[in-house]
């Protein structure tokens, strides 16, 4: 049995005539009815009642048919994904999914570079409170692609670390504190604290710092990393935050002073998450672009660096060595 019998068995039952199937699939009336004896051999049964003026299936025939019903939509999906793969991977759509911050602050910049190099491929956005919400969006299919912290908990998800970025708590320039450039847990256990919410990255990493001898009291909490920042501008509260969340190139301007743990700088690996299985040209795409623009390892976003953007950055100097390779 292969997939002409089957077509041909359709294209009679579609026409109810020999002669028509054989003109549509572009066959002799002779060699249509050698395909057809040869699929009612091998299955033993008769799937065409042969009558005048129209020959139909058989209930044998109509089983058949309905399974390849089922069959050919699946060739049909197959075709149409792979006849977009032979116009180039510069068509599809890809579904991305992030918090707010991580679209103001750094994936934005990433987007805004993949649409000038790839217009004809649709970017989907999905907003969500924590990133670990837009990572379930992945697992559940909703989305295609992820970008946050990298945790390693999902073996049916691939990570493509794209940086490393630092955290430090925030305070006020007039906070007690605000003159002391490394602290403790304890130091800050003094004063009360703004918190992101459960689940999010940032809070894992400072439910981390703060294991075993709990919390400071707690003003707030929320995933709006700008009302955080507006919380500890107005109040003796800290808060732990990403680097490049916290503008740190105009440190002298900023309301801010940022203090750094004793101890080593305090690390968290970002970038894209995907199921493993999930093989799509827009996808491949978005990646190679994501990891052109890193460069050979990952980026390194670090307090008080003045990185702005650092992925606009890449995109300026490897658009200035394509430049240089063309002709």
């Amino acid at each position: 049995m292969d997939i002409r019998q089957l077509r041909a068995l359709q294209a009679i039952a579609d026409s109810g005539n020999f002669g028509e199937a054989a003109a549509t699939l572009g066959l002799t009336q002779s060699a249509l009815s050698h395909q057809i004896r040869q699929l009612e051999e091998e299955l033993g049964e008769t799937l065409l009642i042969r009558a005048r003026p129209q020959s139909y299936p058989s209930t044998a025939g109509r089983v058949v048919l309905e399974s390849f019903a089922r069959i050919s939509a699946e060739f049909t999906a197959l075709e149409r994904r792979f006849a977009n793969a032979k116009r180039g991977p510069q068509a599809g759509i890809l579904r991305v999914a992030a918090t707010p911050m991580s679209f103001t602050y750094l994936l934005g910049d990433l987007c805004e570079v993949f649409r000038q190099n790839f217009p004809a491929i649709e970017l989907v956005f999905t907003a969500t409170e924590s990133a670990d919400l837009a990572v379930r969006r992945v697992l559940t299919g909703a989305s295609d692609v992820a970008f946050g912290p990298l945790t390693g908990q999902y073996e049916s998800l691939s990570e493509v670390r794209l940086a490393r970025a630092e955290h430090a708590f925030i305070v006020r320039s007039k906070h007690p504190l605000a003159s002391i450039n490394r602290v403790t847990p304890d130091q800050l256990r003094q004063y009360p604290i703004a918190l992101f919410q459960a689940k999010s990255g940032t809070r894992s990493l400072t439910d981390a710092i703060f294991e075993g001898k709990g919390y400071p009291p707690i003003l707030t909490e929320s995933n709006d990393a700008q009302f955080l920042k507006r919380m500890v501008s107005i109040s003796d509260a800290s808060a732990l935050m990403v680097a490049y969340a916290l503008d740190t190139g105009s440190v002298h301007r900023s309301p801010f002073s940022c203090l750094r743990l004793d101890g080593p700088p305090v690390m968290v690996d970002v970038g894209l998450i995907h199921k493993s299985n999930l093989h799509m040209n827009a996808l491949e795409v978005f990646k190679g672009l994501c990891l052109d623009l890193r460069g050979p390892k990952p980026l390194e976003l670090l307090l008080g660096d003045q990185h702005g953007s650092p992925f606009l950055k890449s995109a300026t100097h490897l658009s200035d060595a394509q430049d240089s390779e063309r002709p």
